[in-house]
């Protein structure tokens, strides 16, 4: 009898313990994150490129976030963000959102969303009338006194063409000011009304695939490394449910490393789909560069700054503390190293 249950015994331990084991770890891999809607602030262009990548690839189902999209305008979305109305907003770099911040609004950066590497193409230029350059009229920045320049008052464009200024010995007041939409430009530099204007791609490439534009100054030539486009957070992120930013992030580094991986055939479907833009033009268009790991170029921002204070846009200094985050791509960096 003891022999008879001697012999049993050893594979009900045996299978008990497997048993046991297996209870613990099935759940651990099966387990998902909690559900959870996020709004975000998108638009069909070429910069939100990881956005797209994200949604299509299925990185924020990964992580438990469905999404939905806000076409939320750059002048309302401080107030949205700020008042928890959408969570995410991938902007410009702009006086708007530092005075914001000053006031007290919990809105930070927390991401990089496209740089002007020192060594990559030009995704942002000043675009010259060809006929200026072709014609030696227009081949040092001297040679801007009196011509007819677009920009955007009181933002990068500015302080990017200030920057340009400067290496001619010139001032805003040397230039004149034109306020047309983009669209409409392109047909005045053929008229030859507009001389030159401050534009990103896909603009650039349409400009030179006009015939009438030519890349005059590429912004990374004067501002090499300069952090012009940023993830902000708002409180809903920030503060209620840090956790769905810390998922976010994982989701958007993800997608960005896929395009940092280039023209690949997959990201140039995704992103002729998502956008809208031909593939041939895609293909020939500079893609902003992003960092891997999110990080910011901190010191742009305060060169941005102090050039804001000086013409009397910014209401205050805006401290370092008060305009970023890191604590989300310190975060993301660290699950996605035991991934790859």
């Amino acid at each position: 009898m003891i022999r008879r249950f001697r012999r049993y015994l050893v594979p009900f331990l045996l299978t008990t313990i497997l048993f046991f084991h297996a209870g613990l770890s099935i759940p651990a891999a099966q387990q998902t994150p909690t559900p959870v809607t996020l709004k975000v602030i998108l638009y069909p262009y070429l910069s939100y490129a990881p956005y797209f990548i994200a949604e299509e690839e299925g990185y924020f189902a990964e992580q438990g976030l469905n999404i939905e999209y806000s076409k939320i305008r750059d002048d309302s979305a401080v107030q949205a963000l700020s008042r928890g109305q959408v969570d995410v907003w991938g902007g410009l770099i702009s006086v708007g959102v530092l005075n914001a911040m000053e006031r007290g609004a919990h809105i930070r950066y927390v991401a990089d969303r496209g740089y002007f590497a020192a060594d990559g193409c030009p995704y942002f230029a000043m675009v010259a009338r060809k006929s200026l350059v072709d014609s030696g009229e227009l081949n040092s920045p001297a040679q801007l006194k009196g011509r007819n320049i677009a920009w955007y008052r009181a933002s990068f464009d500015e302080y990017f063409l200030e920057k340009v200024l400067q290496k001619g010995g010139l001032k805003l007041a040397d230039v004149k000011y034109i306020k047309i939409p983009t669209p409409a430009e392109i047909e005045a530099m053929a008229k030859g009304s507009l001389d030159l204007t401050i534009t990103p791609e896909p603009w650039v490439s349409r400009f030179l695939k006009a015939g009438h534009g030519v890349v005059w100054m590429p912004v990374q030539k004067v501002v090499p490394d300069f952090q012009f486009g940023l993830m902000m957070y708002g409180p809903n992120l920030l503060e209620k449910n840090p956790d769905a930013g810390r998922r976010f992030m994982v989701a958007y580094l993800k997608a960005v490393r896929q395009y940092n991986q280039g023209k690949t055939p997959r990201n140039l479907e995704i992103l002729a789909n998502r956008t809208g833009l031909d593939k041939d033009l895609l293909i020939k268009a500079c893609w902003a560069q992003v960092h891997s790991d999110g990080r910011i170029n901190v010191n742009s921002i305060k060169d941005f700054k102090e050039w804001a204070l000086t013409n009397g846009y910014l209401e205050g200094p805006v401290s370092k503390d008060l305009f970023i985050d890191t604590r989300f791509i310190e975060h993301a960096n660290k699950v996605l190293s035991k991934t790859n």
